[in-house]
């Protein structure tokens, strides 16, 4: 190849996909506020090769939630928040975030339809799993109506005798069988676990009679859409909780009452009418109602939803009449981009919650309904308000001008382009307005469909105003880039107190899949702090070299990297040792040995010593592989090359980590060595016996999230380097392993372990430092009573998650605690146990009389 060659590559179903805030180079260990997250990467997991393409725009809250920031969860958030609601500390369990995203797999999208298709199948095809106000979702893809997997009713009995002597809490799921004669119905009511899922589409009065009598503490049938009266009238006599989430039709008085009477909130996605008696009984609910399926319904039904107890939330509704109802949905984050008309009043109304300017906070509007009277009150608020609008226009000048004179945080969710008038407003309106780093301005414009970026001047002023936030850009003109390439360079305080120039501007196009020549020299007419194009799939070696000499972090998200490239980094400047220089290729999944050898030798550096012993500091950026996919497998001929990296090095989205790559990665003479598989920030599975043992002999630090540690080495190097980062996924330690990492000096917080069947790791929780100075081990599931026995001698709270007490001999042990033990998530004891926990002044649990009782049968060897 010469100067003029190109990289080439497709990232499948980009395109569908870098919208929003959805690619802005998120780091790949950020974790869902609410708990859904483990679930979703579990599903990731499942669509391995499409996730390499894909997982960073799992890293919003969008991919559940009705909006980017939280608050009502679309279908997908629905149903896995009624999985993960069954038993308290379900949401902080990794095993049970993991088991939530399998069992999502077949269940489907959208019931309604029959040909929808699953959770799992949309995955699989790169597909957001549900809609989002934060997007432009196209419809469902249809699949071929799918056939019953039907199941006899010995076939069903030796099921739930199969899943009950498996547990005491087994969760029976049958989402591809989608008919039960009564007689398989009859069978399946006698599982008596945690949940009975079935994916039965239509209930008939015989099935329903037959199901009414389930010993199981929750039956969902989550995807029938309608109830016979004689059905409900049968259903409401179930001895368990009731969830039937895809109700299009819901004319039942006392079966609204049976659904509502369980805990957690209410979500009816389906549900497009309701009578006032109905919206009576769902507004009783105390935690949240959600009704997306609402449209037009009359003022009767507006006033009683208004009087709901919890939170609400009718995001499709396209009317709103009543003043009572307004004033409750702006309770918390209002989501009104459908409705027609809005008064100044009802403005007002929804100004007045709190929190409209944080994270969790806002309102979404129709562009439409946005009149200049309400703009008006909209813009009035003292308050910083974030407002949303919904549609491709009009947009009148007038009412532009009066939102950006505000304190508002305004984003126009669907425009494409502005017009010449338009732009002119912005620029006259945040002229005087200038992005400062790390401060967070009052108000701002976003414009996140934005496709072209082809003014110069609405290129100048929006950089300068709030920085660059071009989500969906995918061309630049020459004229915008030029006006982007001309912005001044920063000055920052140098040696000896004077100012001197440094490189400014983030550069960030998260969407731009192409750069020409042309346009990638006019960019780099500058020097910039940092440049992000990880959509990219075109790019010529002449446009790398340009932008490697013009910034020292760069987020290239090329497919595959030729030797001809690979020396391009040569030119890359070096800054002061740790001031974030950085290369990163997310994308990347096709690099040769003589490319990575040609890649590293271009960015070493060397290394400078530091006094006062702190060792010695790397002069070259740090270099990472990943984040957005990553290599299936490392060979041992790429980690010999990379082994010879002097920077920080971290390579993530590793499908595999031969004994061999090991190795030759223990060599390894940089800072720091960060490995992390496919799951992402949930860590890697397990390492090799013999891989963990030669990373054991490296001299970096490692950060290697490992969900299992069976290696003494490894155990013994994780202890030696300190950071605590490393132990944060940890499930089980093995016997091996334990008394190593009871060494351990720092922070000794594993809220993720599973088993505790070690004294000394239970003398490390009672003798060394916690964060809280309390045993936090919320994913506990098994205790020995060797390790019980000191827990209980010692002087600290415990707050464990053990789900079973079947051990008469832990159970004595806790009760010996001085300082108490939270046993909130107990589910099942034995008589004996029971029988202690009744004497016990120390140990707390839930009502002793709601525990299962456990026979013999079910104790666990």
């Amino acid at each position: 190849m010469n100067a003029t060659s190109y990289v080439r590559g497709k990232h499948h179903h980009l395109g569908l996909f870098l919208l929003g805030a959805v690619l802005i180079g998120m780091p790949t260990d950020v974790h869902a506020l609410c708990g859904l997250d483990g679930a979703v990467r579990e599903q990731i997991r499942h669509a391995r090769e499409l996730s390499r393409k894909t997982s960073l725009w799992f890293g919003t809250c969008s991919v559940c939630h009705l909006a980017t920031s939280g608050g009502p969860r679309n279908e997908y958030g629905n149903s896995i928040n009624t999985l993960l609601r069954l038993s308290e500390g379900a949401r902080t369990d990794p095993a049970r975030q993991r088991e939530a995203g399998r069992r999502m797999t077949d269940i489907l999208a959208n019931p309604l339809s029959p040909n929808s298709p699953t959770f799992g199948e949309l995955f699989q095809q790169g597909r957001f799993p549900a809609r989002s106000l934060a997007r432009q979702d196209p419809p469902l893809p249809e699949v071929p109506v799918r056939v019953s997997e039907d199941i006899t009713v010995q076939q069903a009995r030796d099921l739930v005798q199969e899943i009950e002597a498996e547990s005491p809490f087994g969760i029976l799921q049958l989402s591809r069988t989608y008919e039960l004669t009564p007689a398989v119905a009859e069978a399946l009511a006698e599982f008596r676990g945690e949940m009975l899922i079935l994916g039965l589409k239509s209930l008939s009065a015989e099935v329903a009679a037959a199901l009414a009598k389930s010993q199981a503490e929750t039956v969902w049938l989550h995807s029938v859409t309608s109830v016979s009266p004689e059905a409900a009238e049968s259903l409401v006599k179930l001895p368990g909780h009731l969830f039937l989430t895809s109700l299009a039709e819901l004319d039942s008085v006392p079966l609204a009452e049976k659904l509502v009477a369980r805990p957690g909130a209410l979500s009816f996605p389906y549900l497009t009418t309701i009578s006032p008696e109905i919206a009576a009984v769902l507004a009783k609910n105390e935690r949240s109602l959600t009704l997306a399926g609402l449209t037009d319904v009359s003022l009767d039904v507006q006033e009683k939803l208004a009087k709901a107890a919890g939170g609400l939330s009718l995001p499709n509704l396209t009317s709103l009449d009543s003043l009572p109802l307004t004033k409750k949905l702006a309770a918390s984050v209002v989501l009104l981009p459908d409705v027609k008309k809005l008064s100044a009043e009802q403005a007002e109304l929804l100004l007045g919650a709190k929190g409209q300017g944080s994270f969790w906070g806002g309102i979404w509007l129709p562009l439409a309904a946005v009149t200049p009277e309400v703009a008006n009150v909209l813009a009035a608020t003292p308050s910083t308000v974030n407002l949303t609008l919904v549609g491709d226009g009009p947009l009148p000048d007038a009412v532009l001008r009066t939102l950006l004179r505000s304190r508002l945080r305004l984003s126009l969710r669907d425009l494409e382009e502005l017009t010449a008038s338009q732009i002119r407003i912005v620029a006259e309106e945040l002229a005087d307005r200038t992005v400062r780093p790390g401060v967070v301005e009052s108000a701002s414009l976003s414009l996140p469909n934005l496709k072209k970026l082809d003014s110069a001047l609405l290129a100048e002023t929006l950089v300068k105003a709030i920085g660059f936030n071009f989500p969906g850009v995918t061309e630049i003109s020459p004229e915008a880039a030029a006006a982007l390439g001309a912005l001044p360079d920063g000055e920052a305080i140098g040696p000896e107190m004077k100012r001197i120039v440094v490189p400014s501007g983030a550069l960030s196009f998260p969407s731009l899949q192409e750069l020409s020549n042309e346009t990638a020299r006019l960019l780099m007419q500058k020097r910039w702090a940092s440049i992000s194009l990880p959509a990219l799939e075109e790019v010529s070696l002449e446009t790398v070299r340009l932008m490697a000499r013009q910034t020292s972090s760069l987020n290239l998200g090329i497919p595959t990297l030729p030797t001809e490239f690979a020396g391009a980094f040569a030119e890359l400047p070096t800054r002061q040792p740790m001031a974030g220089d950085n290369i990163s290729f997310p994308y990347l999944t096709d690099l040769s040995p003589e490319a990575a050898r040609i890649l590293v030798t271009s960015l070493n550096r060397g290394f400078r010593e530091v006094p006062s012993g702190f060792g010695k500091f790397s002069n070259s950026p740090r270099l990472s592989f990943g984040g957005g996919s990553g290599f299936a497998t490392l060979s041992p001929e790429l980690a010999v090359e990379l082994a010879k990296y002097e920077g920080n090095l971290a390579i993530e989205g590793l499908g595999e980590l031969p004994a061999e790559s090991a190795a030759a990665l223990a060599s390894y003479p940089g800072p720091r060595l960060s490995i992390s598989d496919t799951g992402m920030a949930e860590g890697m599975e397990r390492l090799s016996p013999e891989a963990a043992a030669a990373l054991a002999k490296s001299s970096a630090i490692l950060h290697i999230p490992l969900r299992h540690l069976d290696s003494k080495p490894l155990a013994e190097r994780f202890v030696q380097q300190r950071g605590s980062s490393t132990l944060y996924n940890l499930e089980t330690v093995s016997r091996e392993a334990a008394p190593a990492l009871t060494q351990y000096s720092s922070f000794f917080d594993l809220r993720a372990l599973r088993v505790l069947d070690s004294p000394e790791m239970a003398r490390r929780f009672v003798e060394g430092v916690t964060t809280s100075n309390a045993i936090n081990l919320p994913a506990l599931a098994t205790l020995s009573p060797e390790a019980a026995e000191v827990l209980g001698a010692g002087s600290k709270s415990m707050h464990l998650g053990l789900t079973v007490l079947d051990s008469p001999a832990v159970a004595r042990a806790l009760s010996k605690s001085r300082q108490g033990v939270n046993l909130s998530r107990l589910r099942a004891a034995t008589p004996e146990v029971i029988a202690i926990l009744k004497e016990s002044k120390s140990i707390q649990t839930p009502p002793l009389e709601s525990l299962y009782v456990l026979s013999e049968s079910n104790v666990r060897p």
